[in-house]
């Protein structure tokens, strides 16, 4: 067992930037067992920082691709290194190495980030569904690996699929509108054309940050499809308690923050909305409560580290050598059933289970 104290630097800073950042995700990272939070962090850290090399306006967009081509082509290489000289993509590695996750299953979601610092248009709802849940899709699975990993996988129903599909839209289309406001600063407007033109003049006032009554009728419109999408019934038939208490928070947290963008107003076009801390709590104080009840029935395994070696290693993204990489894909959090092998903290930051 290793004390590495650069790694635990790395993991810290996952873990503090994920809270800083999105602290609904960490809040949802939380109710998963303490031996799985650091490869969670290390995850939604590696996908945010992808997503801020895309997304800095003080450089061309040629340059940001360029960005994040490199950075996606140091990963390639530190994998085979089994160690990086940066402290995000240092705790991604350890946790590709340890619980022998294929990170290859991340490259067509990367290729999205990448074209995304180009700009972005769709002319209607199936390109827009399309863009998104090839965005978040590879991250979601990524994560069910992990849970497999840990003895615990994620079965999904075939006979569910477009229930799955209809929430991740339903998670995209409530981050799109809680960020409006610093895409519309970037001067993008990641909606579909289907959607703009039944409401005339809503284009032009949003780019140039009015609140008019086309927009504010679209917004209404926008958000209660996005609580459509994001009310499935059938979202967690079948599963583990422990991952069916993680999906209902997510479920309830989108929808408080689908109230909090309602709320907003005509302030949704100039400061992202939150939901209120008292808000939060009433849907995640419960949920800590059924978590840890049936995730103490559920004990997860923690495999060593694995020796990187160029036959048998985790899979690399394949972005090198010219090939294009690319952004805006948050990740938050799943879980799944089963049990086997016993609980304990990665043994590499044994102070991060808080």
């Amino acid at each position: 067992m290793s004390d590495d104290p650069s790694l635990q630097s790395a993991y810290r800073l996952c873990r503090r930037q994920t809270k800083q950042q999105d602290p609904a995700q960490y809040a949802l990272i939380q109710l998963v067992p303490a031996a799985l939070r650091p490869a969670c962090w290390a995850l939604w850290a590696a996908a945010n920082a992808i997503d801020d090399l895309a997304d800095d306006r003080t450089a061309t967009a040629v340059e940001r691709a360029a960005l994040v081509e490199e950075w996606i082509t140091a990963l390639d290489q530190e994998l085979d290194d089994g160690t990086s000289s940066d402290p995000i993509r240092h705790a991604l590695v350890d946790t590709a190495l340890r619980w022998r996750l294929d990170l290859s299953r991340l490259h067509g979601a990367m290729l999205l980030v990448r074209d995304d610092a180009h700009g972005r248009h769709f002319p209607d709802w199936p390109a827009w569904r399309a863009w998104a849940r090839d965005n978040l899709l590879p991250w979601f699975d990524l994560l069910r690996d992990l849970f497999d990993r840990a003895g615990v996988p994620v079965a999904l129903r075939m006979d569910n699929q477009e229930v799955y599909e209809q929430f991740l839209d339903g998670l995209r289309l409530t981050d799109t509108l809680t960020d409006l406001s610093a895409d519309l600063a970037q001067h993008d407007l990641l909606l579909p054309d289907e959607v703009l033109d039944q409401h005339p003049g809503a284009a032009d006032d949003l780019m140039h940050g009015r609140w008019s009554p086309p927009v504010a009728e679209m917004i209404s419109h926008l958000t209660g499809l996005a609580r459509q999408w994001v009310n499935q019934p059938l979202l967690t038939r079948g599963m583990h308690p422990a991952p069916a208490t993680i999906c209902h928070t997510m479920a309830g947290l989108l929808r408080a923050q689908l109230d909090a963008v309602t709320s907003a107003g005509p302030t949704v076009l100039h400061t992202p909305p939150r939901p209120s801390l008292l808000t939060s709590a009433r849907i995640l104080a419960p949920a800590q409560v059924r978590a840890a009840l049936a995730w103490s029935l559920t004990p997860v395994t923690v495999p060593p580290r694995t020796v990187p070696c160029s036959e048998d290693r985790p899979a690399c993204t394949g972005v090198s050598h010219g090939q294009r990489s690319v952004r805006r894909h948050r990740t938050p959090a799943a879980s799944g059933p089963r049990r086997s092998g016993r609980a304990d903290a990665h043994p590499r930051c044994r102070d991060h289970g808080r």
